[in-house]
């Protein structure tokens, strides 16, 4: 039997090959950082929301651009 080993997700390469959706809601956490200086300003510091689990974690490839043709790209260009 072959031993094969986890990829790291962290990885340049992988990264670069999979997108990775953690199926987070982190819409409270952005309006959380956009009012951090008015916080600041009126002397708060609120707790960081916590970013519930609305989804399954997915891990897609992500889709390669489509190749276009050379007379297209030339056309473009004006060497038509």
């Amino acid at each position: 039997m072959a031993d094969h080993n986890m990829a790291d997700l962290n990885d340049t390469l992988v990264q670069a090959s999979v997108k990775i959706d953690d199926g987070c809601d982190h819409s409270q956490r952005i309006v959380w950082s956009m009012n951090q200086k008015r916080y600041i300003r009126n002397g708060l510091s609120p707790a960081r929301p916590p970013a519930p689990q609305v989804a399954a974690v997915r891990i897609e490839p992500k889709k390669k651009p489509r190749k276009r043709g050379h007379r297209v790209v030339q056309q473009a260009i004006g060497a038509v």
